[in-house]
């Protein structure tokens, strides 16, 4: 979803066609991630997700360019019945 400008509404879509529940990651991208890129990136690590059951950050992985570590932010979203 790095490449995906309107995150909000791209959420609101998969949690519209979710049976029951949704789980997303988002990478917290560096600034010199974003500004090396081919595409246009965007950090959404840090959008408001207010039906959240589950909402934390772990250290995804470790960029094999940079040896920066990512942080990775893991989000559970339960449909209600």
């Amino acid at each position: 979803m790095l490449c995906v400008e309107d995150i909000q509404t791209a959420i609101e879509h998969i949690y519209r066609i979710a049976r029951q529940a949704i789980i997303i990651s988002l990478d917290e991208t560096t600034e010199e991630f974003i500004k090396n890129f081919a595409l246009p990136v965007y950090d959404h690590s840090k959008i408001t997700i207010t039906n959240a059951i589950e909402d934390y950050f772990i250290l995804g992985w470790t960029s094999p360019s940079t040896g920066v570590p990512i942080r990775t932010r893991m989000i559970y979203i339960q449909k209600k019945s």
